[in-house]
């Protein structure tokens, strides 16, 4: 397998040397202790939030949290969020379905 890319270079005059560790048979793995992983349909919003056509743009994912109130656990209310993702792998399966591993930004750092 082609793991081992140089960019910048020629193989003996080295400026950066990249390696993948990214299975190329057909299957998506977990690469991020972090990550998680989001199943979603082509042409659906949530596509539309994480693969905007404007460069510029940031991925987002709307997300619905649960939370409790403080001493209280009985009591529960949902509360949405919207937080920027990076888009690690992607595996299209189906018609048009989408299985993708994201991070959030904020876990990255």
């Amino acid at each position: 397998m082609l793991n081992s890319y140089y960019i910048g270079g020629d193989t003996t005059n080295v400026k950066c040397e990249v390696k993948l560790n990214a299975p190329s048979s057909g299957f998506i793995q977990k690469s991020n202790p972090v990550s998680r992983f989001i199943r979603f349909q082509k042409g659906s919003e949530l596509e539309k939030k994480l693969f905007p056509t404007d460069p510029r743009e940031n991925p987002k994912l709307v997300y619905e949290e649960i939370k409790h109130r403080a001493g209280d656990y009985f009591h529960e209310y949902k509360e949405w969020k919207e937080e920027e993702v990076t888009i690690l792998q992607v595996c299209i399966f189906g018609q048009d379905y989408y299985l993708a591993e994201y991070v959030f930004n904020k876990d990255l750092k």
